[in-house]
């Protein structure tokens, strides 16, 4: 299923602004709020558009990822399942994919330190050490989310993409915090008004805790969740082995992510690997041509590059799940029921 050139143009402009009211979409696409909407919703329906995501930085709040990459063995269709709604309970698990390629799993933690990944990860290897085989640990230093350029062709600009990770810091939130950063994580088109209504609060306290929330750099901005697969694209993950690393090649390969138009996400590990890169392209021949650009671009620093195809859909993506059995109660106790759909709906 292709996108015209309508579509493309309002994907382009969801795809980092997903706050973006109709009348800001239209004006940006030179069409009616009545055509907005309209296309809009044909997206979703059609799966394109899964949902809309508050990108969270939760290195502000004093937390690390950590990516496990396993292969599956000894396993049926109940035991998968048995496994992927194990994963899914722990309350620090933001991400759960199954890949191609030499993986067939990976899922990843968001931690308060190597501590306490280890007494996670632990618990997972002792139930399920006989499920998950050659695992692999990947730690994510810092992840730079890129725009879609590919969608309308456009140049990425000179503003810096959001990120996450970095040097760990100790932002506080509240619990209002807190509960709004859960409710947006998932629904980042919600009004402020929905969630003032579910938490009980004036519209006014909610917008400007968002707006303190944004200016602290915890919010770093708003996507949607695209299926590039529902278009046609194909995703893939690229991990990149490099050598003789510095400061000056960290900085490169993140800008070199930032202007490629098909790379969509750049994230600097510790691990076996030292970036992954998701790349979306048309088949298998432009993913061999990419990575023989990569490999000319950093001729002399790219040991090697292997790479990973995603399938559908993520499992599970949740940019802030440590709320989220919080998150469920709130929906169904204080919404009404057109708010529960606009919540539920993924």
């Amino acid at each position: 299923m292709r996108l015209d050139a309508v579509d493309k143009n309002i994907l382009a402009v969801l795809d980092l602004e997903a706050r973006a009211t109709f009348q800001e979409i239209g004006k940006r696409t030179r069409l009616s709020k009545e055509r907005v909407i309209y296309r809009i919703k044909r997206l979703e329906q059609r799966g394109i558009i899964e949902r809309y995501l508050t990108l969270v930085n939760f290195g502000k709040l004093g937390y690390t990822g950590f990516a496990v990459y396993s292969r599956f063995e000894n396993v049926n269709e109940k035991v998968k399942k048995e496994l992927l709604d194990y994963l899914s309970s722990i309350p620090q698990l933001y991400w759960i994919a199954l890949v191609g390629g030499r993986f067939d799993i990976a899922f990843a933690l968001m931690c308060q330190s190597v501590f306490e990944f280890n007494q996670i990860y632990y618990k997972i290897l002792n139930k399920y050490g006989k499920t998950l085989a050659d695992n692999v640990i990947a730690i994510r230093a810092e992840l730079r989310q890129n725009k879609r350029g590919y969608l309308v062709g456009w140049q990425t600009g000179s503003v810096e993409p959001p990120f996450f990770g970095r040097e760990p810091e100790t932002e506080k939130v509240n619990e209002l915090d807190a509960s709004i950063l859960s409710i947006l994580s998932n629904n980042a088109r919600m009004p402020v008004t929905d969630i003032a209504r579910m938490l009980t609060k004036p519209p006014s306290t909610i917008s400007l805790r968002i707006k303190q929330l944004e200016k602290k750099g915890i919010i770093q901005g708003y996507a949607t969740y695209i299926r590039p697969q529902k278009y046609s694209m194909e995703s893939y993950r690229l991990l990149l082995y490099l050598e003789n690393i510095n400061e000056n090649v960290r900085n490169k390969v993140f800008g070199y992510s930032y202007e490629n138009p098909f790379m969509i996400l750049c994230i600097e590990t510790v691990g076996p690997w030292n970036f992954e890169i998701s790349l979306e392209v048309d088949d298998h021949q432009q993913l061999q041509e990419e990575i023989t650009k990569l490999r000319n671009e950093f001729s002399g620093i790219v040991k090697q590059i292997e790479f990973v195809i995603m399938f559908e859909d993520d499992l599970i993506y949740d940019p802030y799940p440590l709320k989220k059995k919080e998150r469920l109660d709130l929906i169904k106790t204080r919404t009404s029921p057109i708010i529960n759909k606009r919540v539920e709906k993924k």
